[in-house]
């Protein structure tokens, strides 16, 4: 083997390292979250009793963590996996770090469209999904259009403040709707400030799908999204047509923000969070912020919700206000040390 050969591959050795052990990391942080939030709850159980209940249908525990925990469990992976996907992308597409499906209004437009739905058409709950994915769409459209200024590319704070406005008037027609049909605002003010309660199994196959393609989708894309990273003369020399790339992932980042609404209500911070937090020691390439982001994304989902079971039993603190705790206090910390 020659001198070149040899260095050669030291270097990819040097580069596959990272690789592995973030996806050691992370492949454990995935069984954490799998047993923590089965055996957490208003009342505990261990990992054997748990496994046991599972397999045997016949032990009394099994409707308890087969039929209800699980699902929800697994809904809570989905739904943070989605949400910290959709951050990563839309933070590429309009190359700032504050970006956040909920930040910019996605999951607010993608909620107003699903509370809509609800109402006008409550039989039509297959076709949730699709409604919350047009109204995250349109939002997510609305900002890249009045962000932009005759195609140039805007300043941080202009996104972030077209995003929050948007958010407010989605908000805003969210909480008309609650006021005028007030026999179901319970259910709507979960469905407001974010909850996992109530999932079941048609709700996994519900965010499951739209979740998996989207996923597919942004890993097909990680090329792209580096490329975004560069400014926008480097980028298209490279043979990127920026514009149809924006929307495009810009589409793929509201259907899984959507496909989280649908189930979880109006979750936020997490594609906020889990970005920029795996930045720090991964790198500002995709090539492992996707696919590592999805696995702790669905993981601080479920430890937030089990922690939110938890907490105060018999009754359950909404998910998505718990972590508005941990993102609010970070989105602060953003803003004052990205922002001048």
């Amino acid at each position: 083997m020659t001198s070149a050969s040899v260095t050669l591959w030291w270097r990819t050795e040097q580069a596959r390292r990272p690789a592995i052990v973030w996806s050691s990391l992370a492949g454990v942080l995935l069984l954490a979250a799998l047993v923590i939030g089965i055996c957490v709850g208003p009342t505990l159980h261990s990992p054997a009793t748990a496994l046991r209940a599972l397999l045997d249908h016949a032990d009394p525990l099994h409707v308890v963590l087969g039929e209800i925990r699980l699902p929800r469990v697994l809904a809570g992976l989905a739904v943070g996996a989605a949400l910290a996907t959709s951050g990563a992308l839309l933070q590429a597409v309009v190359r700032n770090p504050l970006a956040d499906p909920g930040i910019l209004g996605v999951t607010a437009g993608a909620g107003l469209a699903a509370l809509a739905t609800i109402v006008l058409w409550p039989h039509a709950t297959l076709w949730l999904p699709l409604f919350a994915f047009a109204g995250g769409l349109v939002e997510v459209v609305f900002v890249l259009l009045l962000a932009w200024r005759r195609g140039a590319e805007s300043s941080a704070l202009r996104i972030v403040l077209t995003g929050v406005a948007l958010q407010a008037l989605c908000l805003a027609g969210a909480s008309i709707l609650t006021f005028l049909f007030a026999d179901r605002a319970p259910a709507f003010s979960a469905f407001l400030v974010g909850s996992l309660n109530g999932t079941g199994w048609s709700d996994v196959a519900m965010v499951a799908i739209p979740t998996a393609i989207g996923l597919i989708a942004a890993l097909a894309s990680i090329g792209s999204l580096d490329l975004l990273l560069l400014d926008e003369a480097t980028a298209a020399g490279r043979g990127l047509d920026i514009r149809r790339t924006r929307f495009w992932l810009a589409s793929v980042g509201a259907l899984l923000a959507a496909a989280a609404v649908s189930v979880a209500g109006l979750v936020g911070f997490v594609g906020l969070v889990v970005p920029n937090a795996l930045r720090l020691v991964t790198g500002p390439s995709h090539r492992l912020l996707i696919p590592i982001g999805a696995v702790a994304g669905g993981a601080l989902v479920v430890f937030a919700d089990a922690t939110a079971r938890a907490s105060v039993p018999p009754l359950e603190l909404p998910v998505g206000a718990l972590l508005a705790l941990v993102g609010g206090p970070y989105f602060l910390w953003l803003l004052w040390s990205r922002i001048p």
